[in-house]
């Protein structure tokens, strides 16, 4: 009887001793499972913020780069804005009729510090004109004006398609309209886009 009892014990004090190790176990894993829910709502947190900031700073950066491009854009079509009014420039000084031809001509020739004694050298097309009596003209200017009036004309044809070259001793003057419409521009470049559009084109 004696026996049953110290059995009937040790098997109660294993139950207990069970129980109190569930429990613990129990206790330990659900303190376990809470640690890490909560690290896993703190990650997921951390990620939609991050995922937040990292859609905003691609937000940013998409809206910088359409309006780097469409600031491309609209510079290109002002810069071709500019490039085909001094296209019609060009064109246009190269149909001047030929009273306003001869008048620009002359304008260059007697507004220039030269002697009156070079030598001009013109396209082929313009040379009837100044054999024709214009080279004549210029040199009656020039008298007027207290210079020489002898320029003369070369046999040799300029290397561009209109306007003038005055060969002197010292120095040549290029009255090329290429050129002069080349320095215009370089000068009056801003100056075209800002009438045009309000602001320089760079």
């Amino acid at each position: 009887m004696a026996g049953n009892k110290i059995m009937e014990k040790i098997e109660e004090e294993a139950r207990q001793g069970a129980a109190a190790i569930t429990a613990a176990a129990k206790e330990k894993a659900d303190a376990e499972a809470s640690r890490i829910l909560s690290k896993a709502r703190s990650s997921a947190e951390e990620i939609r913020a991050r995922s937040l900031v990292d859609a905003q700073e691609a937000a940013g950066r998409l809206t910088l780069i359409a309006e780097l491009k469409s600031r491309k854009d609209s510079l290109a079509s002002q810069r071709a804005v500019v490039e085909e009014a001094f296209e019609k420039a060009a064109d246009q000084l190269a149909h001047l009729p030929h009273e306003q031809w001869e008048k620009l001509i002359l304008q260059l020739i007697v507004s220039s510090d030269l002697e009156g004694t070079e030598t001009l050298v013109v396209p082929e097309k313009d040379r009837p004109a100044y054999e024709g009596g214009f080279l004549n003209k210029i040199n009656e200017a020039l008298k007027a004006q207290g210079r020489k009036g002898e320029i003369v004309l070369s046999p040799e044809k300029a290397p561009f398609a209109d306007g003038i070259l005055l060969q002197g001793k010292d120095c040549d003057y290029d009255g090329s309209f290429a050129t002069l419409l080349a320095d215009v521009r370089s000068e009056e470049e801003y100056r075209v886009a800002g009438i045009l559009f309000g602001a320089e084109v760079k």
